[in-house]
């Protein structure tokens, strides 16, 4: 190349660099844009931004599917867990003040705090990281000073710092502990410390009766035919789940940690509380925000899901953006991804990822594998592949299975759909398969086929309700010897008490008492009452 044509190509090569990445990412919002528009779910909202400004917003389907009513880019959504960063930040803001110290014992801030544990104290520190030990949530008393109260009952199963254990729980403290060292409540403290100084002037620190008519409708899939239908309304007003913002203040929000602690206003965290709030502990989380590496960048991230609610907040901090996604029905988790995805390629020059083709949630790839006849509890089931599709033969009919994880399925129709259907494996090959309580096998299962459950778990097995609107009913019983709640195992820990097999750290307990007629009136799950109360 010649000097001058050189040095002309040099010069211009950043602006013609600014300018094709334009170009590129044009063509990702393009490819997003259609490809949320397809989706199923009842409605989303993305927002894209730099560290400077918002590069983007969408708006795709409906704040109400039976009004019609579509979303839009200032629609309002309950970010759920995403709260819990707010709260770590408003702490971390006291330790830059000299007024909150992580490592010093929870005590020091909210005196009436006990646990019966033969352990160090626990720390702020610790339950910002969820490592404290403490259970996950109490949904009867979510929103209630009570529900920290109520852990003085609690007798932990390790010492803090040793494992993680997600913890909604430590977060409604950690919210109390704010209150008391401000003086105020904790919608008024994140309002003054987070979001006037970020610019979130829509964003609400508390779900309360006045905000319902602003946010939409939310759903969940209703398992007895897989239509969407409204979730139950509810106040949430605690430091791990109680704020509702937009797509656009969210973006701000993003903006607050690709620029580490910097508002457009100035510092909301000093470095220092920065690198405190980023610095991960166990399980890659770090104080109220996951902190990870993926493909060479540097991650910050966060779900949240409350009521049918759903928000992804991402932060990739060497390539510069972030995206923010809420929906009001869950979200396609594969399309959110190849989103991410979609945005990263086009800021490094890489190909765009082809979207994901669309989800069909009655698809099972290696339908063949679960085909056959298996026999037990006194009946056979018999299971055939059609395509893609795993039918279920009954009565004549042919019931379609519709996947859920691995080996998992359920169906949408009356009382099978109280139970999944697990499918096991044997050196790679599907042996046996167990529906609730019910189990059974085909010819290639070579194992035993009697089990011996001790007497007493026939007083605890049954389906148990406790009427608040974030929890169901759970069903106990027995299979193969063991005692299960809704397909997890439980190990005897005492006489009627249990906890989950695994991990086998894990300080949520079950308990059962007031048996009447040879059957547990009541069960306690991680300290929640629920009841005996059989549908039929």
């Amino acid at each position: 190349m010649p000097r001058l044509l050189l040095l002309i190509s040099c010069f211009l090569s950043p602006a013609f660099a600014q300018s094709d990445q334009a170009a590129r990412l044009e063509r990702a919002f393009a490819a997003i844009d259609k490809a949320f528009a397809a989706s199923t779910n009842p409605g989303a909202v993305i927002a894209i931004t730099d560290r400077n400004r918002t590069l983007k917003i969408g708006a795709y389907g409906y704040s109400d599917l039976n009004a019609r009513t579509r979303i839009t880019p200032d629609t309002l959504f309950e970010i759920g867990s995403v709260s819990k960063s707010f709260t770590a930040i408003s702490l971390m803001q006291l330790f830059d003040e000299g007024r909150f110290d992580p490592q010093a014992p929870l005590t020091k801030y909210l005196p009436w705090f006990e646990i019966k544990s033969g352990f160090r104290p626990i720390t702020g520190h610790d339950i910002l990281t969820h490592t404290a030990g403490l259970q996950n949530y109490r949904p009867d008393l979510a929103s209630m000073p009570f529900a920290a109260w109520s852990v003085r009952d609690f007798v932990p199963s390790y010492a803090p710092g040793e494992h993680f254990w997600y913890s909604n729980l430590g977060f409604q403290i950690l919210g109390y502990v704010l209150e008391r060292i401000e003086g105020a409540r904790y919608e008024s403290i994140v309002r003054r410390r987070v979001l006037d100084r970020v610019g979130m002037s829509a964003t609400q620190g508390a779900i309360v009766d006045a905000l319902r008519a602003r946010l939409p409708v939310s759903y969940s899939r209703w398992p007895y035919n897989g239509e969407y239908a409204e979730e139950p309304w509810f106040e949430y007003l605690a430091a791990d789940g109680s704020i509702a913002s937009t797509a656009g203040d969210m973006a701000a929000y993003a903006r607050l940690i690709l620029n580490r602690g910097m508002a457009p206003a100035g510092r909301v965290l000093s470095d220092r509380a920065f690198a405190m709030l980023t610095k991960p502990a166990l399980n890659q989380y770090a104080y109220g925000l996951f902190v990870r590496d993926v493909d060479g960048d540097t991650v910050i991230s966060h779900g949240g899901g409350i009521a049918g609610f759903a928000t992804l907040f991402e932060a990739h901090m060497n390539d510069g953006f972030a995206i923010v996604v809420m929906g009001n029905g869950g979200l396609d988790r594969p399309l959110v991804q190849w989103a991410i995805a979609a945005v990263r390629t086009a800021i490094r020059n890489q190909p765009l990822p082809d979207a994901p083709a669309r989800h069909d949630p009655s698809a099972v790839s290696n339908a063949a594998d679960y085909t056959g006849v298996y026999s037990g509890s006194g009946k056979t089931l018999e299971f055939a592949a059609d395509g893609n599709r795993l039918l279920l033969k009954r009565e004549g009919r042919s019931i379609p299975l519709l996947p859920m994880q691995a080996n998992t399925f359920r169906v949408e129709s009356d009382e099978l759909a109280d139970f999944p259907f697990l499918f096991q494996r044997a050196s790679g090959k599907i042996v046996e398969v167990s529906h609730g309580p019910e189990w059974f096998t085909n010819s290639a299962y070579s194992g035993p086929k009697q089990f011996e459950a001790p007497a007493e778990y026939a007083a605890y097995t049954g389906r148990y309700v406790n009427h608040n609107p974030e929890e169901g009913a759970v069903r106990v019983y027995v299979l193969k010897g063991k005692l299960l709640m809704d397909g997890t195992a439980l190990i005897a820990t005492g006489p009627a008490a249990f906890r989950p097999a695994e991990p086998d750290f894990t300080p949520e307990r079950v308990v059962f008492d007031t048996i009447v007629d040879g059957k547990a009136l009541r069960m306690f799950q991680s300290g929640m009452p629920m009841y005996r109360m059989e549908a039929r």
